[in-house]
């Protein structure tokens, strides 16, 4: 089945003609995690039926804001054979075949370095802002290191490729190989997206 996405924040912006089965609308703020969606929620739950084979959306940025949550998204998509097609930007993930294109693969490189800055400019200003509280004698962090979220823990790029590979069925070892990690940071990665419930995130 062929569908349409929209997510659109303000409500009368909404054509009346995407009433239609196979417009799938969110009314809402594209800050909210595509699968935390009440739409983008349902989609996933239709592609784990195998009842979705092709999605069309006017822009990537549809489907999040957050660089590592839209990555997540089209490399979900990817993984259960679902084609997206973004008008926008011209791309289609897969050819007719059901083959993935490689222009779809230079997205998902661009969106992997796109992350990794965003994440790197965050840690940034974190510790400026962690300098700056020292200075002024308001720092409260544990022997002078800032305490890392659960959350922040899995936003790192490193963490997302390993749980890409984890989710695609790799071993721990071979995991580690492949991104260039110790097989102990695998390992945590694993036992900790099992206590978070994120190894099976969709």
């Amino acid at each position: 089945m062929l569908i349409h996405y929209i997510q659109e924040s303000d409500k009368a912006k909404i054509p009346s003609n995407y009433d239609s089965p196979i417009y799938y609308v969110d009314n809402c703020s594209s800050i909210i995690p595509f699968s935390k969606r009440d739409k983008g929620s349902l989609i996933f739950g239709l592609i784990g039926q195998k009842k979705i084979s092709k999605i069309i959306v006017d822009s990537i940025s549809m489907l999040g804001r957050n660089q590592i949550d839209v990555l997540n998204t089209i490399d979900f998509l990817i993984m259960n054979n679902v084609s997206l097609t973004s008008k926008d930007e011209g791309l289609e993930t897969m050819d007719e075949f059901g083959r993935v294109r490689s222009d779809s693969i230079l997205l998902l490189n661009l969106l992997k370095s796109l992350a990794n800055m965003e994440y790197t400019n965050r840690k940034e200003s974190q510790r400026y802002g962690v300098s700056k509280a020292k200075d002024l004698g308001r720092y409260k962090g544990v022997g002078g290191k800032q305490l890392e979220s659960i959350e922040e823990f899995f936003e790192k790029p490193k963490t997302v490729n390993i749980l890409r590979h984890l989710r695609r069925g790799e071993s721990i070892r071979r995991t580690a190989k492949l991104v260039g990690a110790s097989t102990g940071l695998v390992q945590k990665v694993k036992r900790w997206s099992i206590d978070n419930n994120k190894l099976q995130m969709f």
